[in-house]
């Protein structure tokens, strides 16, 4: 793996000296800039800094030092971008931190006023008090800033009734490529000639791209993909024969390589106030797709597809298993048809349609109806977990996004397909999964191959080619929303013409005449599979993985499969739904969300870090936010376990390091309580003075209430309960695993959990000095401890294993130790 290139753009001290002094946060260490390395994409590049900005006016200095210090700069939002947009040999100006204010709603109007951070979901759900919403809706909301949005020209699975990003940007308001202000917005009686008065960069802009516009109409006209999902280079179409020309318009879609978008006034839609899902199987994949006109004449507002790839790996994650209600027997495609109104009348004829034209067709399979806005919550839940479950495939070999984007006129969707599928059959793989907008006939295709091997290599180029050959012949697009950037800005020239490329070029000249706006996306893009930029390539190596590790990850491939389970689509920075990632939620820092931390592990790995990596304080302090709560191998799509992973970091780090006093006594916490327990009262007493004074010093806040002793363990009451309250005699048992807090803190749980267990008909058995459950040990890294708890527990339970009685507790992470930790 190679993150800097010999002619990489290096940080001066002049450099950090000036942004220290404009900008409020900036960051050049290597970790931070390690951690901005990478997207969601294949790729990987090492940025010159990171700087996080407050305000526009930060930006516009941050800018104008970088274009006297001759670096060039990239705006990146959630670096969630598929093509590698969010990554270069720049200086990142991060917007996701601090500029997500939503400033001005204007529900008469219905437009919105927001900050580039602003996280798409977080706006919607903001919108939803209203009854309104932003019309685009890509299935990365949740984690997406506005930002990014426009810059990608976004869209999703409703693109048939709202169209693109580009149809709902309003104004923008921008910082250019030398620092200065503009505000971009229709001319609305204005004239080109007279904008191009404007003094400075923003006129010769207007003059240039006026003139493009004129010398270049037919090119522009003939030479566009005819498909009216496209983002593949600028958007001069938006632009060309309007009688009110908007240049916000060309903003969308040019991936941060024209401007930096310091505000958007977005138009906003009113929500359906009723939906219905019809879930049509299909038993062949080509029945399938030829199925999407016609179902199209139904009145539907989305057809999206699943493929049996997607349902079986979601099968396979217990996050989304329960979600597959939807589903009968082992279709081969389920295409999901929505329908939108404001009543069930709507709603019901919408769907008779379908059914009529389904047996115009002669479609036999099942059709499943949904009503339930929870059921289709389930839908829609496994619809958008798509891009991540792929790469929950275990293994080199991955569903790999570089023709994911292609977009064909939709009566053209089955031939594309099939001759896409053989393609790859004649490059050797048969491994392909595919999902999304058949109804924009945009279906996001991941072939599996390994990057690691020339091999796999050499299948994704001729793929790549294979799909750019088809897509021309039925003038399609290779980007429809995920964009140009590195993996596609090769094959512009290619599927523009030399007309329409030049024309794209000289709209990238007169905005970036010293071509530092994020370099190498759209223009002058590298080859896509130029392994200095790879994530994974052929030189891509593990030297630093630990081999001998003391937990098993056999099933993950090793220690570095598991890490590599990441790729990089950034779930885990979502701030509202679900619990991944906590300390994420709370700091918006990149290096306490999953991804950050996995990023820090595999450049240890590595070697980014040094020799010493994998037993670093660098990687310590990345990991030491992490709460072990396991959230994100429940929520993350692609379950990496970072909670594991970071116990066998803190293994090895302290084996190196030592233990700190804080991790002895928080993992021998059991041990203590014991010890303390016979002198419960006089602790009880010391928790308000020297006792608590000491926990402080272990990093306790001083406002954080501790748990008081029980003068009577919950072992003791049990002894005492049993003597009085015989247990039932109906040949039922169970053990009641209790917990250290339960024994010494609140026996009040056990207590009730021993009642409710009774009056179910179970004896209870309650183990009298089995020992920790080794929670505590795990989370501290400690894991000699942790396999000497273990081994006595199972001692003392196996017996009721064997006999198949439950096994049951309180506290989910000791249940969740013995179901997970313990094989481990």
């Amino acid at each position: 793996m190679i993150l800097e290139r010999q002619d990489a753009i290096q940080a001066t001290d002049a450099l950090v000296a000036d942004l220290r002094g404009a900008v409020g946060e900036i960051a050049f260490d290597r970790m931070t800039r390690l951690l901005y390395s990478t997207d969601a994409s294949i790729y990987q590049m090492m940025p010159v800094g990171v700087a996080f900005p407050r305000h526009a006016e930060e930006i516009a200095a941050a800018m104008e030092i970088a274009a006297r210090h001759g670096v060039p700069v990239l705006p990146r939002g959630g670096g969630s971008s598929l093509s590698g947009q969010a990554i270069g040999h720049a200086l990142i100006l991060d917007t996701s931190r601090y500029m997500r204010a939503i400033e001005h709603v204007d529900t008469e109007a219905r437009t919105v006023i927001v900050e580039p951070g602003v996280i798409l979901g977080v706006l919607n759900r903001f919108l939803r008090g209203y009854g309104l919403t932003f019309g685009p809706d890509p299935a990365s909301a949740e984690r997406a800033a506005i930002g990014g949005v426009v810059a990608n020209n976004a869209t999703g699975a409703h693109s048939i009734v709202y169209g693109m990003t580009s149809d709902h940007v309003l104004e923008l308001d921008a910082i250019l490529a030398d620092g200065s202000m503009a505000r971009f917005d229709a001319l609305n009686g204005d004239t080109w000639a007279g904008r191009a008065k404007r003094p400075g960069l923003e006129g010769t802009i207007y003059r240039e791209v006026g003139s493009i516009l004129e010398r270049y109409q037919s090119a522009i006209a003939s030479d566009t993909p005819a498909t009216w999902r496209n983002v593949a280079g600028y958007n001069l179409r938006a632009l060309a024969g309007q009688d009110a020309p908007n240049m916000a318009r060309l903003l969308a879609g040019s991936e941060g390589t024209l401007a930096v978008i310091t505000r958007a006034t977005l138009n906003l839609v009113s929500l359906p106030k009723r939906r219905r899902l019809a879930l049509v199987h299909f038993s062949d994949v080509r029945a399938s797709l030829d199925a999407v006109p016609p179902m199209l004449e139904s009145g539907t507002t989305a057809i999206e597809l699943l493929d049996k790839m997607l349902l079986d790996l979601a099968r396979a994650n217990p996050e989304y298993r329960h979600l597959l209600t939807f589903v009968e027997g082992d279709p081969a495609i389920i295409q999901v048809v929505e329908f939108s109104g404001d009543t069930d009348a709507e709603l019901e004829a919408g769907v008779e349609r379908l059914k009529v034209i389904l047996r115009r067709i002669g479609h036999h399979d099942p059709l499943v109806v949904l009503s339930d806005p929870r059921q289709q919550a389930n839908v829609w839940a496994v619809r958008k977990v798509g891009l991540g479950i792929f790469q929950s495939m275990r293994g080199d070999p991955k569903p790999v996004a570089f023709i994911e984007d292609a977009a064909v006129p939709v009566e053209s969707l089955g031939e594309y397909i099939t001759e896409l599928f053989e393609v790859c059959r004649e490059a050797g793989v048969d491994r392909v999964g595919m999902y999304a907008h058949a109804s924009a006939g945009c279906l996001h295709v991941r072939p599996v191959v390994n990057l690691k091997t020339a091999e796999g290599l050499r299948q994704m180029r001729r793929i790549a080619e294979g799909s750019l050959r088809l897509v021309k012949s039925v003038r399609g697009t290779i980007s429809s929303e995920h964009g140009d950037g590195m993996v596609r800005g090769e094959f512009l020239p290619d599927l523009l013409g030399a007309d329409l490329m030049q024309a794209c070029r000289e709209v990238k000249r007169a905005f970036d005449p010293h071509h530092r706006m994020n370099p190498g996306k759209i223009i002058d893009a590298p080859r896509m599979d130029d392994e200095r930029l790879l994530r994974y390539g052929t030189a891509y190596s593990v030297p630093l993985a630990p081999l001998d590790t003391r937990l098993s990850f056999a099933s993950d491939g090793g220690f570095a499969g598991a890490v590599e389970m990441c790729n990089g689509a950034g779930v885990c920075r979502k701030v509202e739904d679900g619990v991944m990632c906590p300390s994420y939620m709370v700091t918006l820092d990149e290096a306490h969300s999953t991804r950050g931390r996995a990023n820090a592990l595999r450049a240890a790995m590595t070697g980014a870090l040094g020799p010493e990596g994998m037993t670093s304080p660098e990687l310590y302090d990345v990991m030491s936010l992490c709460l072990s709560c396991k959230a994100c191998k429940a929520e993350c799509p692609s379950s990496v376990d970072v909670a594991k992973l970071k116990t066998e970091f803190l293994y090895r780090y302290q084996k190196k390091h030592g233990v700190p006093l804080r991790s002895w006594v928080f993992a021998n916490i059991a041990l203590l309580n014991r010890l303390v327990q016979p002198f419960a009262p006089l602790a009880n007493l010391m928790l308000t003075g020297p006792l608590k004074w000491g926990v402080t010093l272990l990093g306790v806040h001083r406002e954080r209430s501790l748990p008081r002793y029980t003068l009577q363990p919950f072992s003791a009451w049990f002894r005492r309960y049993r003597r009085t309250h015989p247990a039932p005699q109906n040949g039922r048992e169970v053990v009641l695993f209790h917990d250290t807090f339960m024994q010494h803190n609140d026996p009040q749980i056990g207590q009730a959990a021993v009642k409710v267990l009774e009056a179910g008909g179970y004896t209870v058995h309650v183990l009298e000095n089995h020992p920790c459950c080794g929670r505590p040990a795990v989370s501290k890294g400690m894991l000699d401890l942790a396999r000497r708890l273990a081994e006595q527990n199972i001692r003392l339970l196996a017996p009721y294993a064997e006999r198949g009685i439950p096994i049951v507790g309180c506290e989910p992470s000791c249940m969740a130790m013995l179901v997970d930790e313990y094989p481990d």
